[in-house]
């Protein structure tokens, strides 16, 4: 089981753009604790993504290449009801 540094992830769901802001800061508040850890060691691999590829993914719909990210893309928009 693989510890994650809660500040670290915090900091890293800081994001330099206002719509990101309002979309991994709360999926992380409320749902990040209940996830598995599997889908933890995902989520933090999504943050390492650049602003521009998570806001295409989570706003315009661009294609996703890993399957596993794409998953968590429409985890979290399925849970902050971002879906369309």
């Amino acid at each position: 089981m693989k510890h994650y540094d809660p500040l670290r992830i915090e900091w890293d769901c800081r994001r330099g753009m206002l719509e990101l802001d309002k979309v991994i800061m709360p999926f992380y508040k409320q749902h990040f604790e209940q996830l598995s850890e599997h889908k933890k060691a995902i989520f933090v691999r999504l943050l390492a993504c650049s602003d521009l590829q998570l806001f295409s993914w989570f706003f315009n719909h661009g294609e996703i290449a890993d399957p596993q990210l794409a998953d968590m893309v429409q985890e979290i928009q399925q849970k902050l009801n971002l879906t369309h």
